[in-house]
């Protein structure tokens, strides 16, 4: 007859051993792997998978567990329809993993104000990555004027991470940001022709916080384009080209106020690009870019390596850039909301630094420095900036009209002190 002491001892390692399996299994379904094809994506690249893809986002935004995956599987091609992932959602991180790849349909669909192919709109803590590839099939879309879609448009997305994906030939911007703080994109390849209209690779608007490193950009128009509403952007170890360079801006199309401050480009290459660092406004417009740096900048046969436009003009709006796609207020870490007393007509240009800037120009004017008569550029400071002509036995030279600043051992000796 077995002792009372070892019946309970038994007992109790039997209650401990189904506490632990129950607690293995709970754990186990907190952080479950969705995959869109338990709820019926096929993955031929044929059939439309957009319902099963809605179907299993619902499943896991509904999911209250702090970790849940969301599962594009290898070795599979679904085609989707545009669809909207929309939030908030229980779970506070969630990570999207496109492991497979994802194809937008084999023709053009009729598109409303601000249209996109995939969106994600007031997800916070939103993770993608996977290493699969998503293709906009945007060749479809280039000959049929202006009214095209983005791929991907993040609204909302605070604490957005993305990267180790390949994104291919969007009908228009690879990816949009706007609305969102504390974003980080890393590891990306943004790839369609250079002869692609308004093919931007990232486009950013009133964000705060957005740092971009490591990243391979070649399109058909700016590699990244960070538009109004946006203060502290980082960029990295960008390689941009073919494509039209890093633009701040345009600013102030069609008379609105815009503001960008706080941006750092550094340790970049832009080989074969239309435009190498560049800040474009609008003369109707208002508002300011200021505190601005380009930093440790190589140029291969760029053929505008340094220019600010404060006459730009693009002959024919892109019809929507995404700071017209959605109005929000942000308030900057520097603790001052927007506002729109600004001095004068114009969107005003100051402090920018221009440091240690080299490589070779494909056009003899390396450098210009384009600045409304009334407002000026102010405290540009060019520090270490020489380039030489691609074109063997061609020089190089910098053209300032209205630009007020210093340099240093730079080709922009036309800069007027003050």
């Amino acid at each position: 007859m077995m002792k009372p002491s070892l019946l309970f001892a038994l007992l109790c390692l039997l209650q401990i051993s189904k506490l632990g399996f129950c607690l293995k299994e709970a754990n186990k379904d907190k952080n479950r792997v969705v995959s869109v094809t338990d709820f019926g994506a096929i993955g031929d690249g044929k059939n439309d998978d957009s319902q099963a893809f809605l179907k299993a986002w619902e499943s896991v935004c509904e999911r209250g567990s702090r970790n849940t995956k969301f599962l594009v599987p290898p070795g599979k091609t679904f085609m989707l329809k545009p669809l909207a992932f929309v939030g908030p959602c229980k779970s506070s991180s969630i990570s999207f993993s496109i492991r497979g790849n994802l194809v937008a349909p084999g023709y053009t669909w009729p598109v409303g104000r601000y249209p996109t192919w995939i969106s994600f709109d007031s997800i916070n803590g939103l993770v993608v990555s996977g290493g699969g590839t998503i293709d906009g099939r945007g060749s479809l879309w280039w000959g049929k004027g202006h009214t095209r879609p983005s791929a991907m448009h993040f609204n909302g997305c605070n604490g957005l991470r993305m990267y180790n994906l390949r994104h291919l030939n969007s009908p228009r911007n690879h990816i949009s940001l706007s609305c969102s703080k504390n974003m980080h994109l890393w590891g990306l390849r943004l790839i369609a022709p250079g002869d692609s209209p308004n093919t931007d690779g990232i486009d950013i608007s009133n964000a705060i916080g957005v740092d971009i490193r490591d990243c391979i950009i070649s399109t058909g128009d700016d590699c990244i384009a960070i538009n109004g509403g946006s203060s502290f952007i980082n960029m990295t170890r960008i390689f941009c080209g073919p494509g039209h360079g890093i633009s701040v801006g345009s600013l102030g199309e069609n008379g609105e106020f815009a503001t960008v401050e706080e941006v750092r480009v550094k340790n970049c290459t832009f080989t074969n690009t239309q435009n190498g660092v560049r800040i474009k406004t609008f003369q109707n417009g208002s508002g300011y870019a200021r505190k601005i740096s380009f930093e440790d900048i190589n140029m291969v046969a760029s053929e505008n390596p340094v220019i600010i436009d404060q006459k730009y003009n693009n002959h024919g709006s892109k019809n929507g850039r995404l700071n017209s796609y959605q109005s929000c207020h942000l308030t900057s870490s520097l603790g001052e909301a927007r506002s729109k007393s600004v001095n004068g007509k114009g969107v005003k240009v100051s402090d920018v630094r221009y440091t240690r800037i080299h490589g070779s120009s494909a056009s003899d004017q390396a450098i210009t420095l384009n600045c409304d008569a009334d407002l000026g550029c102010a405290n540009i400071v060019m520090d270490h900036v020489n380039m030489v002509s691609a074109t063997s036995g061609h020089k190089v030279f910098a053209s300032c009209n209205n630009a007020h600043g210093s340099y240093v051992s730079s080709l922009a000796s036309c800069l007027t002190k003050g």
